[in-house]
């Protein structure tokens, strides 16, 4: 009765989250438009009305399930927030091409926070700040150069900078991995559009890919124990947690044993 009662309670609260993005991301787009005024808001707009509404409506019911997932999971709820954010960078960058300095300047504080407070499934401080120490300055250096040339980057600076951010979220193997399956499903889609429509995009949102690559790595590396029971992530220093690799091949996150690989 008490575990009933428990799954009911984590469904609710997973529906009024998955259905507080909508007024959610309707605050967001108040304070840009006081930010930055309605004119310019309003240029950046490439999706709108019903089809906008009907992505809308698509985004809450793929986080519905996502975010009762994690409040079903006993691992740290840090990753709730975190989903929470993409969910409205993806609507953002769907609508507007943009991903909002405030929403990656909160998710950068909360990786900070986590990461500081020694919270678990994050990657360790002597991990991820060299990453990130890294990755900022090639970010920065990309953007201005592709300022000083003029030309149109095949990655805005809003991706850029959200993969800066991700450095905080996930090692860097695992971030590698991230960019593998962003990249895969930018080229998927382009792909469908091409049959279906004829259209070759220049152009696409690629903050939904990353928020695809982001999921896709936090749930292989949080799936159930492989059958043979010694296959570990490798991706996560310092956590012993199964992560998703073919059978019979063990994957083992300690560095000293290097020799030793594949079983």
């Amino acid at each position: 009765m008490a575990v009933g009662c428990c799954c009911r309670v984590m469904f609710l609260l997973s529906v009024l989250m998955a259905c507080s993005l909508w007024p959610a991301y309707a605050l967001l787009c108040a304070v840009l438009r006081w930010r930055y005024g309605h004119a310019a808001v309003a240029a950046c707009v490439v999706t709108a009305g019903w089809r906008f509404t009907g992505i809308l409506l698509l985004i809450v019911g793929i986080a519905l399930p996502v975010f009762l997932y994690l409040l079903t999971c006993e691992w740290s709820r840090q990753w709730l927030l975190f989903f929470y954010l993409l969910a409205l960078l993806t609507l953002a960058d769907i609508q507007m091409r943009l991903l909002p300095d405030y929403l990656l300047a909160l998710l950068l504080l909360v990786g900070l926070l986590s990461i500081v407070a020694g919270l678990p499934d994050t990657p360790t401080l002597a991990h991820a700040l060299p990453a990130f120490a890294v990755t900022v300055p090639v970010v920065l250096l990309c953007i201005r150069r592709c300022e000083a040339v003029g030309s149109r980057p095949a990655l805005a600076a809003g991706d850029l900078k959200m993969i800066a951010v991700l450095t905080l979220w996930f090692p860097y193997n695992q971030l590698l991995l991230l960019l593998c399956v962003a990249c895969f499903a930018g080229l998927v889609y382009i792909l469908v559009i091409r049959c279906i429509t004829g259209a070759l995009l220049r152009t696409i949102a690629f903050g939904p890919c990353l928020a695809l690559g982001a999921l896709a790595m936090h749930v292989s590396c949080d799936c159930p124990q492989a059958d043979m029971g010694s296959t570990y992530c490798m991706i996560r220093p310092g956590v012993a947690r199964p992560a998703l690799f073919f059978k019979g091949v063990c994957v083992v996150q300690d560095r000293s044993d290097r020799g030793h690989r594949l079983g």
